[in-house]
């Protein structure tokens, strides 16, 4: 599955718009929709050149914290 069908991409722009207006947000979604692969570098594209923000990813299971480092 390509980046462009994982099923997280169609709340990205919900997403973007919670971070605009209160500056943080949670996102909970099932295994498998790209909440690791996806959304941190989504998230460090839209920091771009402004303000210095933290990008944090959560991950119950060792394996998949290494494998998105």
């Amino acid at each position: 599955m390509s980046p462009v069908d994982l099923p997280v991409r169609t709340a990205l722009p919900a997403l973007a718009r919670a971070l605009d207006e209160r500056g943080v947000a949670v996102l909970c979604a099932p295994p498998g929709t790209g909440k690791t692969t996806l959304v941190p570098l989504v998230l460090a594209g839209l920091a771009g050149d402004g303000p210095r923000r933290r990008v944090v990813v959560a991950e119950p299971r060792r394996i998949a914290a290494r494998a998105a480092a």
